[in-house]
């Protein structure tokens, strides 16, 4: 897949993976085998021997180092030209030279990435009219609202499992979308909604105020659809990258990837590449009570960590120094494809309240920067440790504020 609208301009980047003295190579501790995900279906991890085909990233540093990638594969999944990268299905033999040439940058395996949502019940709700959502609530966003600002102009790009484009409470305020996963089943669009994780994330960033279902953090902004994760919520590093550069490419606003997975060079590279275009990204810190995972510990992130009604830490919630906001995430009433809405809970739930923060603030004029650094000027301190809650709980109420910017944001298209 190659996205449209992006230039060809090469990202320098350090030499991940290089043979050692013109032979073998380091393949995150490869050797004979590997543990990697061969199916895409459900994720299963399984042992790679030489001869077995499996998707490799091949970063690239000239045009002959694309055409020996090409060369060493059984077929090309993506051409990821602006940060200089190749996804190819080829064998751990067919790969190994290229990690010796100069003209070859990296070699990776093409990890999994996975929605990032914690076991848990999903119970349809039916709300009595428009329900203000407690997050919405907790965090302030109607405060914002009676002010005038409630996203207008702004673009949010949500890189998930895709949105329902037809659900009551969102359709006014669906836009574009690319599915680098399609969709399957009966579907409107190719990013349509095939598992809900998306659509659920894409109503609490910006659900109408139009009386139905459930109100978003900002009601007039634009949300588009990066479908990178699959009817099961799997999907590969590369797909995510996409993903990314599409929303730069595009000029959007805001990034929310309430996903994670292992450290990526093609990932990182995209990170940069849409940081460097002033898209505020924001990730859900993951909710295995554990380390911050990736890509929320990416320095161009914001990693978002979740917090219940009485301003506790979520017992699943993951921690760490990379923290910078907190963000309600648990028992959050959202929608669901099919004019559905039920609560579920996660990091996946507490991101898209600061992304819908964030999207206030660039309907207003705010740079990514000036938003970054805005929330975290203005969160309310929980009294939970840095490493909980960043510098505090995001407060869209602040927004209210602020006046609107004559300049400092592009157009989205």
């Amino acid at each position: 897949m190659q996205i449209d609208g992006l230039d060809n301009g090469h990202i320098d980047r350090r030499m991940l993976l290089k043979a050692v003295s013109g032979t073998g190579l380091a393949l995150g501790g490869l050797a004979g085998s590997v543990g990697v995900t061969a199916q895409e279906s459900d994720g299963e991890r399984t042992l790679l021997d030489l001869d077995d085909r499996a998707r490799f990233n091949i970063g690239y540093a000239t045009p002959h180092g694309a055409e020996l990638a090409r060369e060493a594969a059984n077929g090309v999944v993506h051409e990821i030209d602006p940060i200089g990268a190749i996804t190819i299905e080829s064998t751990l033999d067919a790969v190994q030279d290229l990690a010796g040439s100069d003209h070859i940058e990296f070699v990776e395996i093409d990890p999994v990435y996975r929605l990032i949502l914690p076991p848990q019940a999903v119970q349809d709700r039916d709300p009595t009219g428009q329900t203000v959502p407690w997050g919405i609530e907790r965090i302030g966003a109607p405060t914002a609202h009676a002010a005038g600002i409630r996203g207008e102009s702004a673009h949010v790009a949500v890189i998930n499992t895709g949105i329902d484009p037809t659900h009551e409470d969102l359709r006014a305020n669906v836009g574009d979308g690319i599915a680098v996963t399609p969709c399957r089943g009966e579907c409107e669009t190719a990013w349509d909604d095939d598992f809900g994780h998306g659509t659920h994330v894409a109503g609490t960033i910006g659900a109408l105020d139009n009386r139905l279902g459930v109100l978003g953090v900002a009601p007039e902004a634009t949300l588009h659809s990066a479908k990178v994760l699959n009817s099961n919520g799997v999907g590969f590093a590369s797909d995510v990258a996409l993903g990314i550069l599409w929303t730069a490419a595009q000029g959007y606003d805001v990034a929310n990837m309430s996903l994670g997975g292992p450290f990526s060079t093609v990932v990182q590279d995209a990170l940069e590449f849409a940081a460097e275009r002033d898209v505020l990204l924001v990730a859900a810190a993951g909710n295995q009570s554990g380390p911050v995972s990736y890509p929320a510990s990416a320095d161009e992130v914001i990693a978002v960590s979740a917090t219940t009604e009485t301003d506790d830490l979520a017992v699943f919630s993951n921690v760490g120094p990379e923290i910078e906001l907190a963000a309600p995430g648990v028992d959050v009433l959202s929608t669901l494809p099919n004019d559905r809405y039920a609560e579920l809970s996660g990091t996946s739930m507490a991101a898209p309240h600061v992304s819908g923060t964030g999207a206030l603030l660039a309907g207003i004029g705010y740079s990514a920067e000036e938003a970054r650094t805005f929330m975290k000027e203005t969160a309310e301190d929980l009294g939970l440790p840095p490493e909980e809650q960043g510098s505090g709980l995001v407060t869209a109420a602040a927004v209210a504020e602020r006046r609107p910017k004559k300049s400092g944001r592009k157009t989205a298209p």
